[in-house]
């Protein structure tokens, strides 16, 4: 059943359910956190009648519930999202125009992690 619930939301809804439950009356919804929850509360209408068109079934009533997983225990993926590319830049310009050496190796630093960060999310896209 998770699968027919996450064909029938949008797929950057769909990657953040983790598991359901079917009750006579209702379906029970759990995603990886409660803004993601909030954000398929708009969706239910849409939801419930794209299940009844696949299944047949039609809950009164869709619960949707934050997943709290054990401590120590990774369910998913973390979603890694990379500055945007004019900040690794801006970083370098302020270190260069920096009087001081240790404000200036310190952004010079942060302005290298950010671009290799930038650099590595852009790999992982590619693959």
């Amino acid at each position: 059943m998770l699968d027919l619930v996450k064909r029938a939301l949008p797929g950057f809804l769909a990657v953040h359910c983790v598991d359901c439950v079917i009750k006579p009356d209702r379906l029970i919804l759990y995603v990886d956190s409660a803004a993601w929850a909030s954000q398929i509360r708009f969706y239910a209408p849409q939801l419930l009648s794209k299940l009844e068109q696949s299944t047949g079934f039609r809950p009164k009533d869709l619960q949707i519930r934050n997943f709290v997983a054990s401590i120590g225990e990774n369910f998913g993926r973390p979603r890694i999202v990379p500055p945007p590319v004019f900040i690794a830049e801006l970083l370098k310009n302020s270190a260069l125009s920096a009087s001081s050496g240790e404000i200036k190796d310190s952004l010079l630093r942060l302005s290298a992690t950010v671009g290799a960060l930038r650099d590595t999310a852009q790999g992982k896209e590619n693959r």
